[in-house]
């Protein structure tokens, strides 16, 4: 039991020490720039050409066909480009100009699993397996999952705040993953800053769905579940021997986890 304890307090002593906050280990890590910086700029996902569109599904389509197949699915295929293809393009392009907002394809993809009536464990939910640590003490099920769950609140803490590092791909790491590209970088406008990443070959990420990690659901609908999220919400279930705990999580959490109450369900 002393051992657990001692490993237990170290779980929430790992963080770098430093600022109020982020050296308490209240947050992963503090970034140079916003988490947020980018998303103003980020371009919008062209409505690719009908052309091209037909082209690639023909392309698809033509190892998988003999020639005589192939020939008929060439000929319907291009019937569908002059007649109602184009009618429907024409109308996506139009749907698109009016919700310069989002993508064009935002909406038909979350219609696509909120609408779906099959069983969402098996055919949606992701899940994640894990390596046992290198430290063989830190496989002990109560210190892993104490680990785990300290380590996830600091992510939500670290992306609330927006000091969680934004998403970029660099092609060019050697210029834009510096400190000295992210002092420069965090001083352009959000408005510009995607182009000034651009220029040195380094391309943010949409991070609009981030908010969604945490505290959400997706509430059962009738015709289409709905996505619920409540960013106020500031407690967690510890499912233990078959009973249920509450445990919540207040700003002081770090500072006090090992004497925090749990409450029976």
């Amino acid at each position: 039991m002393a051992a657990r304890q001692l490993l237990l307090r170290r779980v929430v002593a790992t963080a770098p020490r430093g600022r109020r906050g982020y050296g308490s280990g209240e947050y992963l890590h503090r970034s140079i720039v916003p988490t947020m910086h980018y998303q103003k700029s980020l371009p919008r996902l062209p409505v690719p050409k009908l052309e091209d569109t037909i082209r690639r599904y023909l392309n698809a389509q033509k190892p998988l066909l003999n020639d005589d197949q192939f020939r008929k699915t060439e000929d319907l295929a291009h019937q569908f480009e002059k007649g109602i293809g184009r009618q429907l393009h024409e109308q996506l392009v139009a749907q698109d100009n009016q919700n310069k907002h989002t993508s064009y394809i935002t909406g038909p993809w979350f219609d696509m699993y909120l609408k779906a009536r099959e069983p969402v464990v098996l055919n949606f939910n992701a899940f994640m397996s894990f390596y046992p640590d290198p430290k063989s003490e830190y496989n002990d099920q109560l210190i892993r999952a104490t680990n785990m769950t300290v380590s996830a609140i600091r992510f939500m803490k670290t992306l609330r705040a927006g000091y969680l590092e934004p998403e970029v791909f660099h092609l060019n790491p050697q210029k834009s993953d510096t400190k000295l590209f992210k002092n420069f970088i965090r001083f352009v406008p959000p408005s510009l800053s995607w182009f000034g990443a651009y220029m040195v070959n380094a391309y943010p990420l949409d991070m609009s769905q981030y908010f969604r990690l945490f505290n959400s659901t997706r509430l059962p609908k009738l015709n289409r579940d709905e996505l619920y999220t409540d960013e106020k919400a500031n407690m967690g279930v510890i499912s233990c021997i078959n009973r249920l705990f509450l445990i919540r999580v207040e700003k002081n959490f770090f500072e006090n986890m090992l004497q925090c109450s749990l409450f029976p369900l």
